[in-house]
């Protein structure tokens, strides 16, 4: 047997469940069945929130529902035909189901007693004979309605009280048998019908149904238990109507009168001014007219009520008629007409402007009274107003417009520019006058304006998904044009009010505009701190107020951070307007951006923090400097304009060769002299940053010997740290330039012995290595200078040669170093720790300030204010800007293919390491891993310059050769045939031993520099002299510090990780003194990481030019990912 889940499977559950409340619901009178073969249609009204005819089909002898259907909005497979299904389960075999399913049974056995013959025959016969049977039950439904007088209810429809509208009173009769009404009583028990406590027939019921639902939704906050005594059906449809009408059960006023009919006659409403002149006052009377067009008489009128039904209707008590009444007003206009005061002559004139905007009064006559008033005429005034529909700004500011409503104003009051009357009826000077228009000069007033405003249009003009829904005057009066037309025509002089226009501004309006004037920015002495200057900025609006604009623009940081992006800069017009609202109603304060973008830019930090808000003398200096060429006019204190001036011109000057100095300087080192004597002049320590080869040395020399001349040696001489290769040149330097000066060198076993003799001299030379071992006899005596040469060897702030460095005691400091950064920001704060300690703060400070925008973010912002900062204190020239005498420099990349057996080697070593480092880094992470990661790519280079540097055991029996090795001797043969003299450097010394061996077999002559090299003199004159072609060199020993212009070719047997090393090593070569071209060879094996290496060059360079020179913008820092890409 099927389950009742099975049988209402067809249904969803929640369905289900909401249908156990509606069987009850089932209006049992109005089930009806329909049995075809083994198909059994139902049907039956349920009620819901209206009466619904609910029908499901069932399949007997699949015992399912396969159909169903209802008039409740959802329609289909919905909780009343669940309903309905549920009870058709629940009472299958009982009446009126019962029958049938005898039927259907019986008619089943005979289909399968009788299947192969006359089975159509027995199908017809047990259908008409089950329609027989239903028939004849449906008879004695009807016979016993016959034999049972039900109770009747009909409808009495009366006015109310005072008023032509129309109530329904409900009551409940019994009919005598020849039909006359016998009793009548008031019957308010309403729900008894539907529920079916009170016993009236079907049809009774349905019209009760009808009315019923209408008068409920005109139950005004009615008591369940409290129902109203009568009906209001207002909103009715009339079709509805005139069923009941049609059924008989209406009357008008009492059930003794005979039953409404319903007329085909249609009646018009119209309304005319009925006026009492002794009083002065008018208003509107309904009247009808007929099908002809004929006012209907008064005395007939009288008896003509109105149904408020959908559309409106008549109910004629004359004839005991209902028809269909015509009009153009809603049911709601209609009963507000209908209950219109008498109207004193003041108030008429404001009725007609009230409806003037719609169409549908039109047709209304002007009231009597109206039309004999004075006619004013005058010229109008434009009105521009903002602000009428805040509500619709942010609609309007998505599709880039601003609206203003027009207006014009005549000598009797103002009329919107949308309204299309001629005239208008106001009350002026103690009466009502009609104003007349004149329309051509409000056309001509609002043409001007499309003449000045290119965006200037009327809001109908958008489309009615971008603009409000405007009645029909307001939208012919609303006018809009993108923002900033609108802003130029306001300010900074308002054209629209020179033009003849009077704006207008509510308190909600965008455009209530204060232009601003005299921006003054001062930089005063802090009272508190000394070298500190306090920023104040102040600005007025046209009336003389003066505003606090650092609170302002930082009260606008705050709500708008953005405005403090560079991409939002980009958006900018120079030509807009920041708005700042100051509140309580005041106009908003404009500030133009071209003024405002300077303030957001170089006093960001003042903005994000205003509580601190300073600078030092530095950054002061460099406002003051910023407000030449950025029209930001500074007031300060005159010291701080002066160190300003001079912070300006510190590049400016030049100084002579001095007197003693043997040798010419050049202008730019004539220039460079002079800005290290500003350095000592205004006690600041420097960075002489040139280019390798221009000739710091002879620029150093001859500082070193000004100050010597000026007495400021006198026991208290310069202490000049360098690399030890360099001790040679340094003396020789200064025996050929400046030989009066008493040079002293520590160096060596013997240096001891002369530690007494440092304040003798005028130059201390020693070395970077013996700063931590000669640390006590150093920090024992005052210098006068304090030079670093090739200064990037202090880099490590943390290294023991650059804190024993930092501690020795010297009135002035100095670096030299033709690489300030090689790899990272963190290596010039370092030289400026040295230099001039918290200048660029603490390192904690400056990463965060610094170093982590511009290298993460690339924030160019933050680069530019960090070269301002520094650019006074290191003064960097590059041979291709001043030393145009200089031969050209070629560099060329050699790219080199591995053998067949170093190609293999070198894979295998690749992905052997590749997975080690992947292994290492997962289980230590990446900082923790650096050693491993160091050894696995100089295994991959060693692999690319010689197999036989990884010194493996099974390596040494199979004479696997280098193809860069066979490629770098074919080259150094032919050069040398040429007559070329070569520098060969290699950061591997044993490549170095490998590359002498096989010249020496070649009978190529050469020389070796490496740490291990004792006689470097002697070795660097040999090459210098034309005694040997080639010079191999290591790039930590020779790198720096030589001056090779014999060379006139450079090779790079393999790269190295830092750009600037390598640019060192060439320019050992090409550098002052260089008269011949230098050809630069790069040897770079393809497919290996030596093409990496050269990529990471690139960026590493790209960084150091960034921020040496404001030309270049890209900022790299190197990551694990670089790290893993070079094992890949």
């Amino acid at each position: 047997m099927t389950t009742l889940t099975q049988f209402l499977s067809r249904f969803s559950s929640g369905t289900i469940q909401r249908s156990l409340n509606y069987v009850k619901k089932i209006e049992l009178a109005s089930l009806d069945t329909h049995l075809e073969n083994d198909r059994l249609d139902i049907e039956a009204q349920i009620e819901g929130t209206d009466w619904y005819e609910t029908f499901i089909r069932v399949d007997l002898a699949k015992s399912k529902i396969t159909d169903n259907e209802c008039s409740c909005p959802v329609g289909f497979n919905c909780k009343h035909a669940a309903a309905l299904a549920r009870y058709y389960y629940d009472h299958q075999h009982e009446r009126p189901f019962k029958k049938l399913h005898s039927n259907i049974d019986h008619f089943q056995q005979n289909i399968t007693e009788h299947r192969t013959v006359r089975s159509s025959n027995h199908a017809t016969h047990y259908t008409a004979k089950a329609w027989l049977d239903q028939f004849r039950q449906q008879l004695a439904v009807e016979k016993s309605k016959q034999t049972v007088s039900l109770p009747q209810l009909v409808y009495i429809f009366e006015p109310k009280k005072n008023s032509k509208k129309l109530q329904l009173v409900v009551n409940k009769v019994r009919r005598t048998k020849d039909g006359n009404i016998s009793k009548t009583e008031h019957y308010t028990s309403y729900d008894n019908v539907p529920n079916g406590r009170l016993k009236v027939s079907a049809e009774d019921k349905n019209i009760f149904n009808h009315l019923y639902f209408f008068a409920k939704l005109n139950f005004n906050n009615t008591s369940v238990y409290n129902y109203p005594p009568t009906w209001d059906i207002a909103g009715i449809y009339q079709e509805q109507l005139k069923i009941v009408i049609e059924k008989g059960v209406c009357y008008s006023l009492n059930a003794l009168n005979p039953a409404l009919t319903w007329s085909e006659e249609r009646f018009q409403l119209e309304f005319d001014w009925h006026s009492r002149p002794e009083q002065q006052t008018e208003k509107l009377k309904a009247k009808f007219l007929n099908a002809q067009q004929q006012e209907i008489s008064a005395e007939h009128a009288k008896h003509i009520y109105i149904i408020y039904s959908h559309p409106l209707s008549y109910l004629d008590t004359s004839t005991q008629q209902v028809g269909a009444l015509e009009s153009s007003y809603s049911i709601e206009m209609l009963d507000e007409l209908m209950n219109m005061p008498q109207m004193p002559l003041e108030l008429l004139a404001e009725f007609e402007q009230v409806i003037q905007p719609y169409a549908i009064f039109e047709d209304l006559p002007q009231a009597q009274l109206a039309q004999s008033i004075e006619t004013v005429t005058g010229q109008p005034k434009p009105i521009l107003r903002f602000g009428g529909f805040p509500q619709y700004d942010r609609l309007a500011h998505m599709h880039d417009y601003a609206m203003a409503e027009i207006e014009f104003e005549y000598p009797s009051g103002r009329i919107k520019a949308g309204n299309a009357d001629e005239n208008i009826i106001v009350y002026y000077q103690s009466k009502s006058v009609r104003q007349q228009r004149d329309l051509q000069a409000e056309k001509q007033w609002i043409q001007q304006l499309k003449q000045s405003i290119p965006s200037f249009q009327n809001i109908s003009k958008f489309s009615k998904n971008k603009r409000p829904a405007f009645d029909q005057v307001t939208e012919n009066s609303v006018f809009c044009a993108d923002p900033s037309d609108w802003i130029k025509q306001l300010i900074p002089e308002n054209q629209l009010q020179y033009a003849g226009w009077q704006v207008e501004h509510t308190p909600d309006s965008l455009f209530n505009l204060l232009p601003t004037q005299n921006l003054q920015l001062s930089l005063n002495e802090s009272e508190h701190s000394q070298d500190w200057f306090e920023v104040g900025a102040t600005i007025q609006d046209q009336n003389g107020n003066s505003y606090d604009l650092i609170k302002l623009l930082s009260h606008l940081v705050m709500k708008m951070p953005i405005i403090l992006e560079p991409e939002f800069f980009e958006q900018l017009d120079d030509d807009g307007y920041f708005m700042l609202n100051l509140g309580n109603g005041q106009p908003q304060l404009t500030l133009k951006v071209q003024e405002i973008k300077p303030i957001l830019i170089y006093l960001k930090e003042i903005l994000q923090s205003p509580e601190s808000a300073g600078f030092d003398r530095y950054d002061a200096a460099r406002l003051i400097d910023l407000g030449h060429t950025l029209g930001m006019p500074w007031h300060g204190s005159e010291r701080l304009y002066q160190f300003a001036h001079k912070l300006n011109q510190s590049y400016q000057q030049q100084i002579a060769t001095p007197e003693g100095f043997n040798g010419e300087l050049r202008h730019y080192q004539q220039q460079g002299l002079a800005w290290l004597q500003f350095l000592r002049e205004t006690e600041h320590g420097g960075i002489l940053a040139d280019d390798m080869g221009l000739g710091k040395t002879a620029q150093t020399l001859a500082h070193i010997l000004m100050e010597k001349q000026a007495g400021h040696l006198d026991q208290c001489p310069a202490l000049i740290i360098a690399p030890t290769s360099l001790m040679h040149n340094w003396r020789k330097e200064a025996e050929k330039f400046t030989p009066q000066l008493k040079v002293l060198v520590l160096h060596g076993q013997q240096r001891a012995e002369h530690f007494q003799e440092i304040e003798n001299a005028d130059i201390v030379l020693s070395t970077y290595p013996l700063l931590s071992r000669d640390e006590e006899q150093l920090l024992a005596h005052q210098y006068h200078l304090l030079i670093l040469d090739e200064a990037q060897n202090i880099k490590n702030p943390r290294a023991k040669a650059a804190q024993v460095a930092r501690q020795i005691q010297a009135k002035h400091r100095l670096c030299l170093t033709g690489t300030p950064m090689e790899n990272h920001l963190g290596e010039l704060w370092s030289l400026f720790y040295f230099i001039m300690p918290g200048f660029l703060y603490s390192q904690e400070v400056f990463n965060k300030k610094y170093r982590h925008p511009i290298e993460k973010n690339a924030d160019l912002h933050m680069k530019n204010k960090l070269i301002s900062r520094i650019k006074p204190f290191m003064l960097r020239r590059l041979k291709t800007e001043v030393a145009k005498e200089l031969p050209e420099k070629t560099t060329i990349e050699v790219n080199i293919d591995m053998n067949a057996q170093q190609s293999k080697l070198y894979e295998a070593v690749r992905a052997t390491m590749q997975k080690n480092i992947r292994d290492l880094i997962k289980a230590k992470g990446f900082n923790r891993s650096q050693i491993q990661i160091l050894d696995a790519l100089l295994k991959l280079r060693q692999v690319c310059c010689h197999p036989s540097l990884l010194k493996l055991e099974h390596l040494k029996n199979d004479h696997i050769t280098s193809a860069k090795l066979e490629q770098l001797l074919e080259m150094v043969s032919n050069m040398v045939e040429e007559g070329r003299k070569i520098l060969i450097f290699s950061q591997f010394t044993t490549m170095l031993q490998i590359i002498e061996n096989e010249l020496t077999q070649l009978q190529i002559k050469n020389v070796k520099l490496t740490g291990q090299t004792r006689k470097r003199d002697e070795v660097i004159t040999a090459f210098q002299n034309g005694d040997v072609p080639v010079f191999l060199i290591s790039l930590k020993a020779g790198g720096v510090g030589l001056n090779l212009t014999a060379a006139d070719t450079v090779i790079h047997y393999d790269p190295w990780w830092n750009p600037a090393a390598e640019d060192q090593a060439s320019d050992r070569a090409w550098r002052i003194g260089q008269d011949k071209p230098v050809f630069v060879y790069k040897l770079i094996t393809n497919q290996s990481i030596e093409e990496k290496i050269l990529a990471l060059q690139n960026k590493k360079a790209d960084l150091a030019k960034s921020v040496l020179s404001i030309d270049h913008e890209n900022e790299i820092k190197l990551t694990e990912t670089d790290i893993l890409n070079l094992l890949d």
